[in-house]
């Protein structure tokens, strides 16, 4: 009945405009009216920026599109990021700190704010709207599950999904299921080949259940996110990369004789050479430093790299396949934004497996948008610092819906090719420090560590600038600073610059930001 109203208001707005136009023009002919846009987002889940150069379908949505180089999420942690993603917010606002509900973060953080996402401005506008794959941690999905207000499709993962083999996935369509609510069991099927099946098939619901209505369909594979309880000498991989592209002389069997790496030899990739592995981390805070890595962990850690791009390619034949799918109108007329929620670490400064650090490998993540056949043509490479904050107001921007002004901005002005004045100089970094203690189901983004004395960065507040990090600790006496013009990896640490007295400012600004009585979070990212 809603989806109706809408369909018959917007027949009605376009006749008005319409026929405006044609008076307007005196007799010169009906002008068309241009239709909105449609908006596919991938969201990946702990895609480090290492990976980016062997997905070739997802490198080439550069090609008239935007690649932005310092792209920074909130926090290097999937539930507050996926949560700053959907409200425009940092995480010291939306108050989801971690992925438990019993640590404060997690579905059961985020749950209040899911009346306030950008889908929910999208669908008021007339947008069919689908959602598939990962959503936020600790979502429940029983019998007659939840379906959050804005969604017109809802494809989730209910447990398993970080296999990709044992899942279990809702099939909510609002036209087709709305009563049933189905749960699919997996049957073996890969899980990011059929998060791609299903993108197809909404896309082409879309043209038949709302025709001449715009789409917003969002697809958030768990790849290259690694299994849960995964253990060294295990028969599955820690990452585990569809059966297609994993080695030929390995059970089950590839298509290559290294398996796919996007067509590099896997054979000749090695995780040892991404800057800063094994570096030296004397000069670093206390939580960061530890011995050597051995041997038989890089040995590991080089299986890891491999499989993890060898993962990625059922990302980029799902993005292929899906792009495939379009139409040409539909390609003249759709944006198509490639993100992750996080980057990854995998032997940098000795770190082994995880994420959560303010470094760049964990926090400055690809990227990409596509533009429809419209505008300037080119390839922009966006250098203007930009963070996950600010997808909110992009996907309002580019569907035409005015929305509240939130922490952040729309990339829409930059992803057009424009410079745009008064823009952010820092980005806001923010960690809290899960408690391995809370109860429930184990974090599957838990640290793994390589002693116990180092169990992972203490909480903290960071700001990155287009040429510094700075870094301060709780508990930590001094802070952590980097030039990243001369030091881009982040080896040396120079605690005592003194530059550290202006950036500790900064911070202090944007760590309470857009709290009650403090300044908004947009003038606060702003140096001096």
């Amino acid at each position: 009945m809603v989806r109706d109203l809408r369909r018959v208001m917007a027949v009605a707005l376009t006749v008005v405009l319409v026929m405006g136009s044609v008076a307007s023009q005196a007799g010169a002919g009906a002008a068309g009216v241009k239709k909105r846009p449609n908006i596919i987002f991938f969201l990946v889940d702990d895609m480090s920026a290492d990976l980016l150069p062997y997905m070739d379908a997802v490198s080439g949505l550069a090609k008239n599109g935007a690649t932005f180089s310092d792209y920074y999420v909130s926090n290097s942690l999937c539930c507050p990021s996926r949560a700053s993603m959907f409200t425009g917010q940092f995480p010291h606002n939306t108050g989801v700190a971690t992925n438990k509900g019993s640590d404060g973060g997690g579905y059961q953080a985020f749950e209040k704010h899911e009346g306030r996402t950008y889908a929910v401005a999208l669908d008021q506008a007339g947008y069919r709207t689908g959602y598939l794959g990962k959503y936020i941690n600790e979502y429940p999905v029983p019998a007659g599950y939840h379906v959050p207000v804005g969604w017109d499709e809802w494809h989730v993962a209910a447990g398993g999904g970080y296999s990709e083999f044992t899942y279990q996935l809702t099939r909510y369509i609002k036209e087709e299921t709305a009563q049933e609510k189905p749960l699919d069991p997996s049957g073996g099927k890969y899980l990011t080949d059929e998060l791609g099946r299903r993108a197809v098939d909404f896309i082409e619901r879309s043209r038949r259940h709302a025709p001449g209505e715009p789409f917003f369909l969002q697809v958030s594979p768990f790849s290259p996110h690694s299994r849960i309880g995964a253990k060294a000498g295990d028969k599955e991989p820690r990452f585990p990369p569809a059966r297609r592209d994993r080695p030929k002389n390995q059970f089950p069997a590839g298509e290559f004789p290294h398996g796919d790496c996007g067509g590099a030899d896997c054979a000749g990739i090695d995780v040892a050479a991404l800057p800063a592995f094994n570096e030296d981390t004397s000069d670093k805070p206390s939580w960061v430093r530890r011995e050597p890595l051995g041997a038989g962990v890089i040995k590991e850690l080089r299986k890891d790299f491999r499989d993890r791009i060898r993962m990625v390619q059922s990302v980029d034949d799902m993005v292929e396949r899906v792009l495939g799918a379009l139409s040409a109108e539909e390609q003249r007329n759709t944006y198509v934004v490639f993100t992750s929620d996080n980057g990854f670490h995998l032997g940098q400064h000795r770190l082994l497996r995880g994420k959560s650090t303010a470094y760049d490998h964990d926090v400055r993540v690809p990227l990409l948008v596509k533009r429809p056949a419209v505008g300037r043509p080119g390839d922009f490479a966006v250098d203007a610092i930009a963070q996950n904050v600010d997808l909110f107001a992009t996907f309002l921007d580019m569907a035409g819906v005015r929305g509240e002004l939130r922490d952040g901005r729309s990339l829409l002005r930059l992803i057009e090719g424009h410079k745009v004045a008064g823009w952010r100089e820092a980005a806001l970094i923010e960690h809290v420090k899960p408690d391995p203690g809370a109860p429930g189901e184990p974090d599957p983004d838990a640290e793994e560590l390589q002693a116990p004395a180092n169990s992972g960065p203490p909480s903290y507040a960071a700001v990155r600038t287009a040429g510094e990090l700075y870094v301060e600790y709780e508990g930590e006496g001094r802070p952590e600073y980097y030039d990243t013009v001369v030091d881009p990896h982040q080896e040396t640490n120079d605690p005592g610059n003194v530059r550290t007295g202006e950036l500790a400012e900064v911070l202090d600004r944007l760590a309470g930001c857009g709290q009650p009585g403090a300044v908004d979070c947009w003038r606060a990212a702003r140096l001096g």
